[in-house]
């Protein structure tokens, strides 16, 4: 919080702090190409709507650095019981961007540039923030990424 108040004050960008977490998450392009498995770092955020992860992945490639990251918002979608594929259990988080002025409009998915899913144990934490696991390819074809774009649109 502090960070953005002086970024704001004085114009100054402040760079999050990369960790070297590479994890696989779930991207869905804005340009309307097919979701895919990327390998990304997270970096800090204690300064946003997802301060409780204590780091997210770092989705500055393809949004930004600016608004298009700043301006970003978050769910979280519990998987239970899914005894056919049971590595699809977990808690999904979903991000998107709100910058509808910096990245054109997904006639796909509704969002302004590309969505993300990045996978955790249920609810899991450490001394580090939030615990990720990599999204299991099962998710792609699952009707639980279906339901997770929904509920990341309703949000």
């Amino acid at each position: 919080m502090l960070s953005r108040l002086f970024s704001w004050l004085t114009g100054q960008q402040i760079e999050p702090t990369i960790r070297q977490t590479n994890l696989r998450v779930l991207r869905i392009p804005g340009d309307g190409s097919p979701p895919h498995l990327v390998q990304l770092n997270t970096i800090e955020s204690d300064d946003n709507i997802d301060c409780c992860q204590r780091h997210i992945p770092d989705f500055r490639p393809y949004w930004g650095d600016g608004e298009g990251f700043q301006w970003r918002d978050i769910i979280g979608m519990e998987v239970r019981d899914q005894q056919a594929a049971p590595e699809l259990n977990g808690v999904y988080f979903g991000w998107k961007s709100f910058a509808l002025h910096l990245m054109p409009l997904s006639k796909h998915t509704g969002f302004c540039g590309d969505a993300f899913f990045a996978k955790s144990p249920l609810w899991e934490h450490d001394d580090n923030g939030a615990v990720y696991e990599d999204v299991p390819v099962a998710f792609l074809g699952s009707s639980l990424l279906e339901t997770a774009l929904e509920k990341l649109h309703d949000r």
